[in-house]
């Protein structure tokens, strides 16, 4: 297990229907709004807090639809590598919400405790996380496997392939996020194994060109980009006491 790794932090996707789906997620899952942040007087994120200080990050559309312009509302998972989230302990009920992305809940506490791909090469993928993260991974045949992230966390990868482009441009998931304790040091450890690391999502942002310096983002937190060998985005962040993650936490 990496020391330097802490948890996944949050769970990241786009919205076309923001009414219905907020009623979802407030009145159907229970989920209370940490934080809003905005941009021109429209909601540019949304952030609905899981207890352990985990996150839902919504990115609504914009009032004249021009933000999500190849996103058409209708997440389908056996398009694109990323499946579905587990939250709480055990198999739970599967939840379908109001863009199709698909969840299974479990009575009793809420947070992330499974986030499920498919891939396109398992050894790929196993390759990554045990050797550029330094995870355990346990490969339970030649078409499964699972990260170990923490006590209460994996990722499980299924060897499926997946007929779509995994941009972010059309899907509905966009990232996961992973915190670190030192931002800096994961930083450098990424470099030296010559991962690029990015702005943002590659999709929209650009790339670093220079080794990777801390600076706080739009929430106070420190945070980079980088891709799986499938090209799902992963966000690494560090929280810092200033943090909007730490400061307005509802739990």
């Amino acid at each position: 297990m990496n020391a330097n790794i802490k948890e996944i932090g949050h769970l990241a996707f786009k919205l076309k229907n923001a009414p219905v789906f907020e009623d979802w997620y407030e009145n159907t899952l229970g989920l209370k709004v940490g934080f809003t942040m905005k941009k021109n007087d429209q909601d540019y994120i949304i952030y609905y807090q899981l207890r352990r200080g985990q996150f839902i990050e919504i990115f609504p559309e914009w009032n004249d639809g021009s933000r999500w312009p190849e996103y058409d509302g209708n997440n389908r998972e056996e398009d694109y590598s990323y499946q579905y989230a587990t939250i709480g302990d055990g198999e739970g009920k599967l939840m379908v919400d109001p863009e199709n992305n698909k969840w299974f809940v479990n009575e009793g506490e809420k947070y992330i405790s499974k986030v499920t791909y498919h891939v396109n090469d398992l050894k790929k993928s196993v390759d990554f996380y045990r050797n550029i993260f330094e995870l355990d991974v346990k490969e339970c045949d030649d078409k499964k496997a699972y990260v170990t992230i923490n006590d209460y966390q994996v990722i499980e990868l299924i060897e499926h392939p997946y007929p779509k482009n995994n941009s972010t441009h059309a899907k509905g998931q966009c990232h996961y996020a992973l915190i670190v304790n030192d931002i800096a040091s994961f930083a450098k450890d990424m470099e030296a194994k010559g991962i690029q690391l990015w702005h943002g999502a590659k999709t929209y942002k650009k790339p670093y060109t220079e080794p990777y310096v801390p600076v706080k983002h739009s929430e106070n937190t420190y945070n980079f980009y980088m891709q799986d060998p499938d090209d799902n985005e992963i966000e690494v962040m560090c929280y810092s006491e200033e943090s909007f993650q730490v400061k307005y936490a509802v739990y």
